[in-house]
């Protein structure tokens, strides 16, 4: 169970690290070094965007992420979103931003 709530965070971090940038919709999929999957999206209007994905544990189990983000500044955004596990467990997060 420990290896899927890493692989999870995984995707989430992956997820989140990556800015939103212009308006439309996006897709990625990807398949971890020991069998896990994400397959995930989402689309970005007027500053703000919105994700969703699943990842699916090497030994089973699937985790389920939403997220948002907003431009607050130019070149600055936060997000917040929750992954929540095969059992219902939600984590909650929150993360900016910044072009340097």
């Amino acid at each position: 169970m420990k290896a899927i709530i890493l692989a999870g965070a995984a995707a989430l971090a992956l997820t989140a690290a990556a800015p939103p940038a212009e308006a439309g919709n996006w897709s990625m999929n990807w398949t971890g070094p020991r069998g896990g999957t994400y397959q995930g999206g989402g689309k970005c209007s007027d500053s703000a965007c919105q994700s969703s994905g699943t990842f699916t544990g090497p030994y089973g189990g699937v985790w389920r992420h939403t997220g948002e983000a907003q431009r607050v500044a130019p070149g600055q955004w936060t997000g917040q979103g929750a992954l929540t596990g095969p059992g219902g467990q939600t984590a909650k997060h929150s993360w900016t931003w910044s072009a340097d």
